[in-house]
């Protein structure tokens, strides 16, 4: 289980979600190792071993930084909320009217994968071979609905597992009268 969710509810004539995003990944290798320099350079200290401090500082900022590190964009850390209707979305102070917006979209916020229907993908290849595995594990809840007009691209929401985002891609595109159908 993720822990991204969203709630709808009605407020006059619009619907208001209220998304969630996951809670970030820890890097547990990096975790884990460090750790265990830590309690090297522990082991190591004495006044005459300034390999021990130097250790120590290291891996304690490594274990300090793989745990709260987040590897996702901005967007994708903090809840969001927006407003839509059935003629335009409005979110952060911008509104897109219905007949201006080409699409909405989920794209991954680490892979840059973009989907527009489930189990239609556009795959961008991105990763590299350091750090992959962790990687593909924050992407699988670097999930953001976003809404394109204009030619830019803008997140509604982020942060969120795939059924979650296509849930709520669902959910809006049925309150503007889109074609959801996958």
């Amino acid at each position: 289980m993720s822990g991204a969710e969203y709630h709808k509810r009605q407020e006059g004539g619009s619907t208001v979600f209220d998304v969630t995003p996951a809670p970030p990944k820890k890097f547990w290798l990096i975790v884990v190792l460090g750790g265990i320099g830590v309690l090297f350079g522990l082991s190591t200290i004495s006044s005459e071993h300034l390999l021990g401090l130097i250790m120590l500082g290291g891996c304690g900022y490594a274990v300090f930084w793989a745990w709260t590190h987040d590897l996702r964009p901005a967007e994708h850390r903090s809840p969001s909320t927006f407003r839509v209707t059935p003629d335009a979305i409005e979110s952060k102070g911008q509104t897109w009217k219905k007949a201006d917006i080409h699409r909405l979209i989920v794209k991954n916020g680490i892979t840059n994968n973009v989907r527009a229907l489930p189990g239609v993908m556009v795959e961008v290849p991105t990763m590299t071979a350091a750090g992959a595995a962790h990687r593909m594990q924050v992407s699988l809840t670097a999930n953001a609905l976003e809404v394109e007009a204009g030619g830019k691209a803008t997140v509604l929401a982020g942060g969120m597992d795939e059924t979650t985002a296509f849930g709520l891609l669902t959910d809006v595109s049925r309150v503007l009268g889109l074609n959801v159908s996958g």
